[in-house]
């Protein structure tokens, strides 16, 4: 798994430099680091990066946070990432995801009102089931409830 991760990384480190070599990377007017997509991809790649030397205390490149160095597993985060890397790639989906994301405004009231909906539910939920599994024992295996009587 880590080898396929090294792999990707190494994909994607390429896909990165050719397209800041071909584009430029922050003067010109179409530039790589000036595009969204282009930023969040540069913060991903390198978010891989920082993991990976993170990954690697005995090489020395980065200490670990008890010998006084910076903790970075916080940026395994980005990893999630990746895949929307795929969005800049295909122009369709790229289209697809900004409507939906210009569509949210729009959908302020309807998901307000579907959280009350859901809301009402739970308290109903609540309220209905409290006290069902109370000061109860069941076994494992068979599902049933065990009694101490």
């Amino acid at each position: 798994m880590v080898l396929i991760d090294h792999i990707f990384l190494g994909l994607y480190t390429f896909e990165m430099v050719m397209k800041i070599l071909g584009m430029g990377l922050i003067f010109s007017d179409n530039a790589y680091l000036r595009d969204f997509w282009g930023l969040l991809d540069f913060l991903i790649v390198n978010s891989a990066y920082f993991s990976l030397f993170q990954e690697t205390p005995q090489q020395g490149i980065i200490k670990s946070e008890t010998e006084g160095g910076a903790n970075l597993n916080a940026l395994r985060a980005f990893r999630v990432l990746r895949p929307l890397r795929t969005i800049t790639s295909i122009k369709g989906l790229r289209l697809l995801v900004e409507s939906i994301l210009n569509a949210l405004p729009m959908l302020k009231q309807t998901v307000l009102i579907l959280f009350f909906f859901f809301l009402i539910f739970a308290i109903a939920g609540v309220q209905l089931l409290s006290g069902t599994l109370k000061n109860r024992c069941i076994v494992i295996k068979t599902g049933q409830i065990f009694d101490l009587e």
